[in-house]
């Protein structure tokens, strides 16, 4: 046979057979890399849904047991700020009967009790959403309740401010002729217009502890101010008196500055600010 034919036999011929199934160094037993990422693609998709599903649960479960024990512990303080507020109509209702009646205060003292008559009444128009609706109403999902507090606690200063006064400037009014009862003297000494300022008094005191009381524990629960996270995720932070007067940002800020004011350089002990620690993170990126 010649050359051109030997090569015809062998272009004919047929292929190899395949390499065995149990063979190692087949490409099907190796697998290749574009069948693994297709197989891992699914999971790489699933894994991050089911973190994120285990996460909003986390914060469903940790925002319920927050509005549970906020509801508990701000019942009492909740039904003390109620009875407040109904002491306090009660008294704009026997105010307006007294001067109906004509029984009008005299005018050396008629500023204090306008004032505050006029502190009740803004008591009663700003604390009436929070003690009517609870901790889930509308004034904590909108943050309104650190405005109404510093409301109450100005209109409580103011109160007390009112009392102060009239203790000072007032006189009692003469007896009566022929009177010598106690009744008598007690009712010179104190009118309808006296007993509604001291009892005015007595309810603004009652409804600014009851505020604050609520207050405390929205903010110790996470629930206040809104975005806030739910005690059992994030850090809940001290709540500083200062927040009588100011919002919970503002009085941190206050507390940051007097820490910072206080720190001394030699001090080696004291605890690293937020500035001192960025600036260390900067040096060491530096070099």
């Amino acid at each position: 046979m010649d050359r051109s034919g030997f090569s015809l036999v062998c272009f004919n011929a047929s292929p190899p057979e395949s390499p065995h199934k149990g063979d190692v160094s087949s490409p099907a037993a190796e697998g290749s890399p574009g069948s693994a990422s297709q197989g891992s693609a699914p999971a790489r998709r699933a894994a991050p849904s089911a973190d994120r599903s285990a996460r909003q649960a986390l914060l469903e479960r940790c925002l319920r047991e927050a509005h549970e024990k906020a509801a508990t512990q701000s019942s009492e303080p909740l039904w003390h700020g109620r009875i407040a507020l109904s002491g306090l109509l009660l008294l704009g209702m026997i105010r307006g009967i007294a001067w109906w009646e004509g029984n009008v205060p005299g005018y050396s003292v008629f500023g204090m009790h306008f004032l505050t008559t006029t502190a009740d009444f803004a008591c009663l128009l700003c604390a009436l959403p929070l003690f009517t609706s609870g901790t889930r109403g509308q004034c904590v999902q909108i943050g309104c309740v650190g405005p109404m507090l510093t409301l109450v606690f100005a209109m409580t200063i103011v109160d007390v401010g009112a009392l102060c006064a009239y203790m000072v400037v007032a006189t009692p009014r003469p007896l009566s002729p022929g009177a010598k009862s106690y009744v008598d003297v007690l009712e010179a000494c104190i009118g309808v217009w006296e007993f509604a300022l001291v009892a005015s008094v007595c309810f603004q005191l009652v409804l600014c502890a009851s505020s604050w009381r609520v207050y405390r524990e929205l903010r110790m629960t996470g629930l206040y101010p809104p975005g806030s996270n739910p005690a059992g995720i994030g850090h809940i932070q001290e709540v500083s008196f200062l927040e009588l007067i100011c919002e919970a940002e503002d009085a941190k800020l206050v507390s940051d500055c007097e820490c910072a004011m206080g720190k001394s350089p030699d001090n080696k002990g004291a605890k690293p600010t937020s500035q001192d620690s960025r600036q260390a993170l900067v040096t060491t990126i530096s070099t």
